[in-house]
C-alpha cells in the first residue's frame, strides 16, 4: 500500500495530526511502538472497574473553540474544573496559592493584612509569578514569596525536576502562579472538562478513519530508516512526508548526546472506600519522596464503588536505557544540545518534527493539538 505519510507516534498529537491530514484526503500510516494509542493520555479500567490515567492524570482545558469543536466529534464531555490542595505546614490548602491559603496558614490579622497587600499591589485577583512576588519593593510581600517559595515551589520543583530551580526556565515556575484572590481553580481556560468516555475512547474514534492505518507495537526503526538527507521506508525510498513525535535524539541516535528528560512511576492503590481526599490531587511539595496522589474518581465523575489512588514519584531518564520520558527538562544547555538535533532533522525536507518529545517543549494536550493543527494547515489537499 502506499501512503501519503507516516506519523511517528500515536499520542495527542500524532493522532490529531493523521485525523486532520486524512480529512484532507491523505493515506497515512500511523506508527505506535506500544500495545494502545493515545501516548501518556492512555487511560484503562483497572480491575476493580475504576477508570484510571496509567500514566498520571491529564485535565483537559483549552482557549481554542476550534479545538474543543473538533474533539467534541468524538466525545461527550464530563464538566471538571481542576482544583489542587498542597501538603503544607499539616494543613491542606488551596493551589495555587491564594487569599484562602493565607488564612489557613496565617492568623486572621496576618492574613488579612497580607490579602489586602497583595490586592493593593497588583490588583484584585491578579496572577502573579513567584518571581514577581520575590522581586517587589514591598518587604512584607518579599517575605510572602519567600515563604511561599520554600513551602509550596522549592522543594516541589527539586524532586520533579531533579535539580535547583534556578537551573530551569523561568515558565516552569511561572505556571503555578500566586492568586491575588479566592480563585482556587488549577487553570482558567474557558473550557474545562474531561472526555465522557475517557481519552483512550476518544483517540480510538479520532483514527476510526479509512485513510488511517495503525500499526501498534511497532517501533519507526522496524520501517523507517534515515540517512544522508534520504528517507527510506521499508528498505525502499520514501517520498512522502513523516511527521515525527518521537524525541529527535534518539531518532539521530544520541549523536549530539541525550537531552535531559524526567520520568515518572506510579504506585497504584484500592481503596474500599467511596472517597480517600477531598480532590482530585494533592500536592506533597516538601519532605515525602512523592510529589503528588491523585484520585481518578473525581475528575472522570466515575460513580463505581471503591476508588483508586496513584501516588507518583519523579525519575531520572535516560531513552538510551529505554525509560519512558515525560517531560523535556528546560534550560539553556538543553536548548542548545536541542538546537543541533534541530539542525540535523532540518536537513531531511519531508521530515517534520511535530509534539512535545519532538520539539521538545512543555505542550500541555491543547497546545499539542494546536501544534498539530497548525502543521495540517500547511498542507494542500
Amino acid at each position: 500500500m502506499t501512503f501519503d505519510a507516516v506519523v511517528v507516534g500515536a499520542g495527542v498529537a500524532g493522532c490529531t495530526l493523521a485525523r486532520l491530514l486524512a480529512e484532507k484526503g491523505q493515506s497515512l500510516l500511523l506508527l505506535e511502538k506500544r500495545r494502545h494509542i493515545a501516548g501518556q493520555a492512555y487511560d484503562e479500567k483497572d480491575e476493580h472497574g475504576v477508570l484510571v490515567h496509567r500514566y498520571g492524570p491529564h485535565l483537559f482545558h483549552t482557549a481554542s473553540r476550534r479545538i474543543v469543536e473538533f474533539l467534541s466529534r468524538f466525545t461527550r464531555w464530563h464538566p471538571y474544573e481542576h482544583r489542587v490542595l498542597g501538603s503544607i505546614d499539616g494543613c491542606l490548602v488551596p493551589l495555587p496559592f491564594n487569599f484562602d491559603s493565607l488564612e489557613a496558614l496565617f492568623s486572621p490579622k496576618e492574613a488579612l493584612h497580607l490579602e489586602e497587600k497583595l490586592a493593593g499591589a497588583f490588583g484584585e485577583g491578579a496572577r502573579i509569578s513567584i518571581w514577581e512576588l520575590l522581586q517587589t519593593k514591598d518587604e512584607r510581600l518579599r517575605e510572602l514569596g519567600g515563604y511561599i517559595y520554600e513551602k509550596v515551589f522549592y522543594h516541589y520543583t527539586a524532586k520533579q525536576w531533579g535539580r535547583e530551580p534556578e537551573e530551569l526556565s523561568p515558565d516552569v515556575l511561572s505556571r503555578v502562579p500566586v492568586v491575588a484572590g479566592r480563585d482556587g481553580r488549577y487553570f482558567t481556560d474557558p473550557f474545562q472538562a474531561m472526555p465522557d468516555g475517557g481519552y483512550t475512547e476518544l483517540f480510538n474514534k479520532m483514527i476510526g478513519h479509512p485513510g488511517i492505518s495503525l500499526e501498534r507495537e511497532t517501533s519507526w526503526k522496524e520501517r523507517l530508516s534515515f540517512s544522508q538527507g534520504q528517507v527510506f521506508l521499508d528498505g525502499k525510498r520514501y517520498p512522502g512526508d513523516v511527521w515525527f513525535t518521537a524525541p529527535l535524539d534518539e531518532l539521530f541516535d544520541f549523536c549530539c548526546g541525550e537531552l535531559p528528560y524526567r520520568s515518572l512511576s506510579f504506585d497504584f492503590s484500592h481503596l474500599p472506600t467511596d472517597r480517600f481526599q477531598p480532590v482530585c490531587t494533592v500536592n506533597y511539595p516538601n519532605k515525602e519522596e512523592f510529589t503528588r496522589i491523585t484520585e481518578f474518581k473525581h475528575c472522570t465523575g466515575q460513580e463505581v464503588p471503591g476508588t483508586t489512588i496513584a501516588y507518583e514519584y519523579p525519575r531520572s531518564c535516560s531513552l538510551a536505557k529505554g525509560d519512558i520520558p515525560y517531560y523535556p527538562v528546560p534550560g539553556e544547555e538543553s536548548a542548545r544540545i536541542y538546537e543541533k538535533y534541530s539542525r540535523l532533522a532540518d536537513s531531511y525536507k519531508s521530515l517534520f518534527p511535530l509534539g512535545r518529545l519532538a520539539e521538545y517543549k512543555y505542550y500541555n494536550m491543547s497546545q499539542a493539538m494546536e501544534a498539530a493543527f497548525s502543521a495540517a494547515e500547511k498542507i494542500r489537499h
